[in-house]
């Protein structure tokens, strides 16, 4: 493990999730399951995030459209800590047609994101088909292990995918306030760990002002427009590509998904599919 960390310090991240789950213990989150607030995901009205703890209070900004260099101000504005080491949302280096070198982690380009959630999701580029051993571990700012769970992750073509921290019954609630750094690695090699491919993040979890859940219940779209406010990227993130998984013919939503991740510097993956993948754990750590 020592091994691992400082590698992890010095290469990509990366990290490989799912929208839309088979198994029913997955850690992936399924496409329905976004919509089913049993399942913790959240609804298109967005009626089921979480609300406690500090809040922030509402900015003056209205429903206009941002260009692309307001949101990236938006979203890049929040830094990670100082004592910590910096994300890597892009994987990297030549290993061979098995290892998909070219994950991106959907992030800004700070690698620090907020979120209103306890357990929250991640989505990911994954540019082959996956059945590969894959590993999530979340740490603190210190850099010590709060939580590691590898699991197979099956997928039949590139896309991006998505994984749930609330799938699993057994991952730490994120406390508000609290700064982690993630981290997700594909064994390319189980023999070889310095085969690995890595993407990592920062996240941080916040609250928001009790006047403003009311306005994200009454309307998707408000919602949106205030998560962008507060610059709550993950459950924008999040929100948008269910809604845009349930309305796949709304060009408004694709055109805002396109404007999102080129705000980001993403625009590259803007038009690459959301997907499902088969989830099996591999094992319990």
């Amino acid at each position: 493990m020592a091994w691992t960390k400082c590698y992890l310090k010095i290469v990509t991240l990366s990290l490989i999730l799912s929208l839309k789950a088979v198994t029913t213990a997955s850690f992936s989150l399924p496409a329905e399951a976004l919509n089913n607030p049993a399942n913790g995901g959240p609804s298109p009205n967005i009626q089921n995030l979480p609300w406690d703890g500090q809040t922030v209070q509402s900015s003056s900004q209205t429903g206009s459209r941002l260009n692309s260099h307001k949101l990236g101000t938006i979203w890049n504005n929040f830094q990670p800590p100082e004592q910590g080491v910096p994300g890597r949302r892009e994987g990297g280096g030549t290993r061979g047609s098995n290892c998909p070198t070219a994950t991106t982690a959907l992030i800004p380009k700070s690698t620090m994101g907020r979120t209103i959630s306890a357990k929250p999701t991640f989505f990911y580029y994954v540019p082959i088909a996956l059945n590969t051993k894959v590993q999530f571990e979340l740490a603190d700012e210190s850099d010590k292990t709060i939580y590691k769970k590898s699991f197979q992750m099956v997928t039949t073509r590139p896309g991006i995918v998505g994984v749930s921290l609330g799938e699993d019954s057994n991952s730490p609630a994120l406390e508000v306030g609290k700064n982690y750094h993630w981290y997700f690695t594909i064994k390319c090699n189980p023999k070889n760990s310095r085969e690995d491919v890595l993407v990592s993040g920062w996240i941080n979890r916040t609250a928001i002002a009790p006047i403003l859940k009311t306005e994200l219940e009454r309307s998707p779209d408000r919602g949106l427009n205030i998560l962008t406010e507060q610059g709550i990227w993950y459950e924008y993130l999040t929100t948008l590509a269910q809604l845009r998984l349930s309305s796949p013919s709304d060009d408004s939503l694709a055109l805002k998904w396109s404007e999102l991740l080129g705000s980001v510097e993403l625009g590259k993956i803007a038009q690459e599919p959301l997907i499902p993948s088969n989830v099996n754990f591999a094992n319990k750590q």
